[in-house]
């Protein structure tokens, strides 16, 4: 367990929380090790409130935007997410990782927003062409797309 989480338990022990000052005196890796290292003892409050402190402190760090993103994701919180992973996008400057865009693409299906998807495809597979995964998600959100379109043309002549 790293230092920092293990502050903030000793300090949640006490009803207490880290100050910002305390907190900044980590990097970006320390702190998004410690958000995991929360997650996976099940301190999601704690590991979010770290998380806040993370963005509030380094809002154009990759690390930290990721994780965030991953938090938000875990919260359901899709629009936050959403918010998260498309400035880790623009942070990153067309050097996005897949993984990240099948976040975004997951993200946007949570929302039920399947013509966002595919449009985070198409730039996704500016990226990487012919990536299979990337592919797949496309052939799958197409098939969604337009079986929804049949769908609401039945719909309407009836």
């Amino acid at each position: 367990m790293n230092h920092l989480s293990q502050a903030l338990l000793n300090e949640a022990a006490l009803g207490r929380m880290l100050s910002h000052r305390e907190v900044s005196r980590f990097s970006p890796t320390e702190i998004r090790q410690a958000i995991a290292e929360l997650v996976a003892q099940d301190k999601v409050a704690l590991a979010s409130a770290l998380s806040d402190a993370g963005l509030s402190l380094y809002p154009e760090n990759e690390e930290i935007l990721a994780i965030s993103a991953l938090m938000a994701e875990m919260q359901q919180d899709w629009v936050n997410a959403q918010e998260l992973l498309e400035k880790l996008i623009i942070v990153q400057n067309g050097v996005t990782q897949v993984a990240t865009w099948q976040h975004l693409i997951r993200v946007l299906r949570c929302q039920c927003e399947p013509h966002n998807a595919l449009q985070a495809i198409d730039l996704a597979l500016q990226m990487h062409p012919d990536h299979p995964v990337l592919l797949a998600e496309q052939a799958s959100l197409q098939a969604l797309v337009s079986d929804s379109t049949l769908s609401a043309g039945s719909e309407l002549r009836h």
